[in-house]
């Protein structure tokens, strides 16, 4: 039973630190002005679910990652940025706790 709890214990981790990984790479492709990161980032973010990253992120992924797919958006930072930086910044101090 202790290998078992230590085992999900490592996924859990793992899924986690993925997470993080994918808003540390918005972080750095905001700060790069690299827009095709960014929304690379947010379409990562856009298809996790509610329970792994929390609906805030979520639905601001999805308002950026859509802006950024615009026909008539050009290479610039998209205007719900800020919010989803915002709810990254919250869920990345969450997990730091």
């Amino acid at each position: 039973m202790h290998s078992q709890l230590a085992a999900d214990s490592r996924r859990v981790n793992a899924h986690i630190d993925a997470q993080l990984d994918v808003i540390e790479h918005l972080f750095y492709a905001t700060t790069a002005e690299d827009w095709l990161g960014v929304a690379q980032a947010s379409k990562l973010l856009a298809e996790l679910t509610p329970e792994e990253i929390g609906a805030e992120v979520i639905n601001e992924a999805r308002l950026v990652y859509e802006e950024m797919n615009h026909p008539a958006s050009e290479l610039r930072a998209p205007k719900h940025l800020a919010q989803l930086l915002t709810a990254c910044r919250a869920v990345r101090s969450r997990t730091r706790k």
